[in-house]
């Protein structure tokens, strides 16, 4: 999936941000982001979840602990070029940009979207698939736009892949796990969702221990909300958060 490429954009203000796509997608889904905050002189680094941006074949063979292990290869390379390092993400991505976090209190900030806690029951990851079911067919008709060009995912997916979302969300909401979080965190959540249960983000705030932390929910903008038309928004409201972190 050569469209789904990893991307790293040099920045001028020596800060650098880590953008992790959702489960299922792919590097492209973040670029946009990328560029834009770029654009403000942070580095940025788009980069794919375990068994993303190859094959699907590659997803029946990855779990939670690949994308654990994943991100935690990714978040180090970027540590070893820069002091001040952000992570960021959508869905998933958002999820392991928390449990990151939780991990390692040197990260400067982060940036959740649409980051499930809970699923909504009528999307397609949370579906009771037949047990002997291998493949799960999303098409990638019917996309318009920016998204069009940018949210470039598998079409035939291992509906194992799921579980390891499930895994994570566990993770994240075991024992306190979130209270572990303390940096500063800008956390996107809109009322439209229809993947992450919106009351997701209301959780997550209420639950990390950063003293520094707001949570932006608009009304719109869907799950994969760095692709529409809102997108602008939560870019620019990002933007004013990194850069108001002493």
């Amino acid at each position: 999936m050569k469209h789904n490429n990893q991307l790293f954009l040099e920045g001028t203000n020596g800060k650098a941000v880590l953008l992790i796509h959702g489960i299922t997608s792919g590097a492209s889904q973040m670029v946009p982001m990328a560029q834009f905050l770029n654009d403000y002189g942070y580095s940025v680094h788009s980069v794919n979840l375990a068994g993303h941006g190859t094959y699907p074949d590659d997803l029946l063979h990855t779990g939670c602990r690949e994308f654990i292990k994943k991100a935690e290869y990714d978040y180090s390379q970027l540590k070893k070029e820069y002091d001040t390092v952000f992570v960021g993400g959508l869905s998933t991505g958002g999820c392991l940009s928390l449990y990151l976090a939780a991990k390692h209190p040197e990260i400067a900030g982060i940036i959740p979207i649409s980051s499930p806690l809970f699923l909504d029951e009528n999307c397609f990851i949370a579906q009771k698939y037949p047990e002997d079911m291998v493949y799960f067919h999303r098409s990638m008709e019917g996309k318009y736009g920016i998204a069009k060009k940018y949210h470039v995912h598998y079409e035939d997916i291992p509906v194992v892949i799921f579980k390891a979302l499930y895994d994570l969300m566990d993770i994240l909401k075991k024992d306190d796990f979130l209270k572990q979080v303390k940096c500063p965190a800008f956390i996107v959540q809109t009322k439209d969702d229809a993947v992450s249960v919106p009351k997701s983000g209301e959780i997550i705030y209420d639950s990390i221990s950063s003293e520094v932390k707001e949570l932006y929910m608009p009304e719109t903008g869907t799950h994969n909300v760095v692709l529409t038309d809102r997108r602008l928004d939560v870019f620019r409201k990002t933007v004013e958060f990194l850069e108001n972190i002493k």
